[in-house]
């Protein structure tokens, strides 16, 4: 199967935007507000696609700062499409997918480019009237002679449904949506799929084909056969296992007149596992993943009825860069670019360098200062090979843990960063303004191996239990119980690059000078349970700023409060020790952590901080 073969597709803004129906207008001059009914909707798309062959959008009421995006890149009106377009459809493959009660109307079919057929994904969004979001996702690849799909719309995509087949909106999204959770869970029980679900991609039948097996089908591989199951039994064999993620599901149109849902979606492809396991194909245990990393821009349409997918129209585009933005989100990638923009604009001590909203905020070690002071002053230089980024793009968040240098020293720092529409919202600094002629622990000159790999799909963890496990840390340092965390036996935790749990470095010289070694040598879990850290009174003001489910970090902000009591702390577990002194008196500890989460376990904990005597800090946001 090539590239430009594989797809299959999600999309989720909703917009709430109070339209209903009224009488069909002409597209221009629209009054304000606007009340649409489907038959408006459907003819001003029409309007729209005639436009773009004209290569002239008079007429339509475009808002000012309308915004088109065309295969995942933002494009000025007047440019690809609205050059290119040389013809309308040739044939009657027409589906539209009309939404009066949020003002948007979704749109597959036929189209001319440059003298060739091409298939057209358009996704249009008024506000008060006016267009002001504009889709074109576009496949080229189609073949000749032209696919019997793209003849004409299978009839139950164009046929209204009867009263008795309705269902909710809302439960018609959470049907289409959970297409996408079974393929990336590689089960087809997953999502509601009629037992006749048929889906075709780019015209092409492929699941449920009721074409006949072609004779050299052994030749060819499995493919003929995945083509001829049933929608979730085709899922469920893991063929699809090589899709990653699907990301930034929006859901673009929701016609509840037609019951069809068009989503819009982005496929990831990370090139594992390799090979594929199958199951329940006799004959088949394996199937090679030779594709590589890659991303797929994806549209689909979907057919709703009694609560069930009876059909899927798929079409995507291709060529996309892998983990790539669909022009209208932030992904991972996006949020560490943002942040390594952050990073170098504070080496040059210039804010207007990073992309700043204009209201944006900061705080630095827990005070709320101005932008332009503190570290954006005494920064000197940008990040070492000391650097962890943690991106999570469902959040809008993204943080930095590492060395950088202020005064033309080395710090440590962690730095998170709150983006909304690609500019900077919030910051938070937790700078460890470092001694004259302190040097750094030699475990800050670079990151252990395991924090920066990707992780395998099946030691993974959902977004919510990654929270959950973090804070279960927490709760286990407080209550003095090890058991409450899932650490893995291997877990070691380092602390401003010292290694403070599992150490296995130490020599006898070393460990005779130091009260702390006994503990130091023990696992993260045991070592909690021994009762050593009740000194700390509390973890307060935790705020699990990002997560990120491929790499398996946490990164975490937090203040660790300590009383002064008791000012003797009993030691269980320890042969020969069965007290400690707490001689630290009242004292606070803002602190950052990045923890490592592989198969459900925590691995490894980076954690940096700073003690600021007495008490009653806050977070600096309340």
């Amino acid at each position: 199967m090539k590239k430009a073969t594989i797809f299959t597709g999600v999309l989720l803004t909703i917009i709430v935007f109070t339209c209903a129906c009224a009488s069909k207008k002409k597209a221009a001059g629209l009054p304000s507000p606007i009340r649409y009914d489907r038959a408006y909707l459907v003819d001003l798309m029409d309007q729209y696609l005639a436009a773009l062959v004209r290569h002239d959008p008079a007429g339509l009421p475009l808002a000012k700062r309308v915004k088109l995006v065309e295969n995942t890149e933002v494009t000025p009106i007047g440019k690809g499409l609205w050059e290119n377009a040389t013809g309308p459809g040739t044939t009657d493959y027409k589906i539209h997918v009309a939404d009066p009660g949020q003002g948007r109307v979704g749109y597959m079919g036929l189209l001319e480019e440059n003298g060739k057929p091409i298939q057209l994904g358009v996704r249009l969004k008024l506000e008060n009237g006016e267009i002001t979001e504009i889709d074109h996702m576009i496949w080229r690849q189609i073949g000749d002679p032209m696919p019997a799909g793209l003849m004409k719309p299978r009839p139950g995509l164009i046929e209204p449904l009867p009263e008795s087949e309705k269902t909710s909106r809302e439960a018609m999204v959470q049907a289409s949506l959970a297409y996408y959770d079974a393929i990336e869970q590689s089960d087809g029980t997953v999502a509601p799929f009629a037992e006749e679900c048929r889906r075709h991609e780019g015209g092409i039948p492929s699941a449920n084909s009721q074409a006949p097996l072609p004779k050299d089908a052994e030749a060819i591989g499995s493919l003929a056969r995945f083509g001829r199951m049933k929608c979730g039994e085709q899922l469920s064999t893991g063929v699809m296992a090589y899709i990653t993620d699907i990301n930034q599901r929006r859901v673009a149109a929701v016609d509840e007149e037609m019951g069809l849902v068009m989503i819009f979606s982005m496929f990831n492809h990370d090139g594992e596992p390799d090979p594929l396991p199958v199951r329940n194909v006799p004959g088949y245990t394996e199937r090679a993943n030779e594709w590589g990393q890659f991303s797929v821009g994806a549209a689909h349409i979907y057919k709703i009825r009694s609560g069930k997918i009876h059909e899927i129209e798929a079409m995507a585009c291709v060529g996309i860069p892998y983990q790539a933005s669909d022009g209208w989100s932030c992904t991972s990638k996006c949020l560490a670019d943002i942040m390594d923009r952050y990073l170098a604009a504070l080496a040059k001590n210039d804010p207007s360098e990073a992309p700043l909203a204009d209201d944006a905020m900061l705080v630095e070690n827990t005070e709320k200062i101005p932008i332009g002071k503190g570290l954006w002053k005494t920064a000197t230089a940008g990040p070492t090979d000391f650097k962890i980024i943690v991106a999570d793009p469902e959040q809008g968040e993204v943080a930095f843990m590492g060395v950088i240098e202020e005064n033309e020293k080395p710090t440590i720092a962690a730095i998170r960063l709150k983006v909304a529409d690609h500019q900077v919202e919030k910051m938070d600094h937790l700078v460890i303004h470092v001694a004259q002629g302190e040097p750094l622990n030699p475990n800050m000159s670079k990151v252990r191996p395991a924090l920066l790999e990707r992780l395998p799909k099946l030691e993974r963890v959902p977004n919510e239990r990654m929270r959950a496990i973090a804070n279960s840390y927490y709760d286990a340092i407080v209550r003095g119980n090890g058991d409450i965390a899932p650490f893995a036996d291997e877990c070691q935790r380092r602390e401003n690059g010292g290694i403070s749990a599992n150490d296995k470095t130490q020599t006898p010289e070393e460990a005779a000078e130091d009260d702390f070694s006994v503990f130091r040598k023990m696992k993260c879990g045991e070592q909690i349970s021994t009762g050593t850290f009740g000194y700390i009174t509390d973890i307060t003001d935790r705020r699990v700023f990002a997560v990120d489910e491929e790499k398996g970090l946490v990164f975490a902000f937090s203040i660790f409060r300590h009383s002064g009591e008791p000012k003797v702390m009993r030691i269980t577990g320890v042969p020969g020790v069965t007290e400690r002194l707490n001689e630290w008196g009242p004292f606070e500890f803002p602190a950052a952590h990045v923890l490592k989460i592989r198969g459900g376990k925590i691995h490894e904990i980076e954690a940096i901080g700073y003690f600021s005597e007495g008490m009653g800090l806050t977070s600096g946001w309340e």
